[in-house]
């Protein structure tokens, strides 16, 4: 399995209901560069499941909208932030069939998501806001994972 982990672009500053924060103008931006990107090398997953959060649901379907792709995104409680490791293992598992998987959502919650598949701390592994991390996932089990890029919105 391919699996493309994404961060929520930049969204507005903290409101009363933290579920509700939009994307920024800039935020949009960055998540069509993002799907530009990927578009490009031909990074077309099969499905994006993102979090309900107004931010990353906003992600996802710029995103799936800019590959052509409106229609695959589904929301899962799953990714919403304090994501449980056994829950995002476990829902991965039920995917496993599929070539390719975006899921889109929150830190620290994909940095340690990332750490576990890779057999790491998460601590070191970073996601800014609209960064894309691809990962070759043969089996879903931690450590059984391999890099194949980390790429910051900024870089591209």
């Amino acid at each position: 399995m391919q699996l493309y982990l994404l961060r929520h672009a930049e969204a507005e500053d903290d409101r009363t209901n933290d579920e509700q924060r939009a994307l920024t103008s800039r935020g949009q931006k960055q998540v069509r560069t993002v799907a530009k990107f990927c578009r490009g090398r031909s990074f077309i997953p099969g499905i994006i499941l993102s979090s309900p959060l107004l931010r990353a649901e906003q992600t996802a379907r710029i995103f799936a909208r800019e590959l052509d792709l409106p229609d695959i995104v589904r929301l899962e409680d799953f990714l919403r932030p304090g994501m449980v490791m056994q829950h995002a293992l476990s829902y991965l598992e039920k995917c496993s069939e599929r070539a390719s998987i975006c899921l889109v959502g929150h830190e620290p919650d994909f940095s340690q998501l990332a750490g576990t598949l890779l057999g790491t701390q998460g601590e070191n592994i970073r996601f800014r806001k609209a960064t894309l991390m691809s990962l070759s996932l043969p089996k879903i089990q931690s450590g059984a994972a391999t890099i194949d890029f980390l790429i910051p919105v900024k870089c591209l």
